[in-house]
């Protein structure tokens, strides 16, 4: 299975997730797509809880990374993601370097 188990020798169920970027546009006049090509644009933070735990949060613009099981959970079709604005996230992350690398590398089923 190529979804590993989580801290704890727990299954990712849920994964609730929080971003925080930043762009050269204007999201409010541009909208999402635009914003996300925008040379400039770039994850700052990245919160996120598991299966409704403690939350943590990756300073993505200082270089940490988010952990690859997380990364898995994210383009797991059985892993249910929450997020206040999913459509933003889900378009930040799936243009993502990180996410993309999971893609290309892991994911037999994207």
């Amino acid at each position: 299975d190529w979804c590993r188990l989580f801290s704890g020798g727990h299954m990712i169920e849920s994964l609730s997730i929080d971003l925080e970027t930043k762009s050269g546009t204007d999201l409010s006049k541009s909208g999402v797509y635009r914003y996300t090509e925008d040379p400039e644009f770039e994850i700052l933070l990245f919160g996120y809880s598991v299966n409704g735990g403690e939350v943590s949060v990756i300073d993505v613009a200082c270089g940490e990374k988010i952990p690859e099981e997380v990364l898995r959970a994210i383009v797991n079709e059985s892993v249910t993601k929450w997020a206040f604005n999913a459509t933003f996230e889900r378009i930040c992350l799936w243009d993502s370097e990180a996410v993309a690398d999971i893609n290309r590398t892991s994911n037999p089923y994207v």
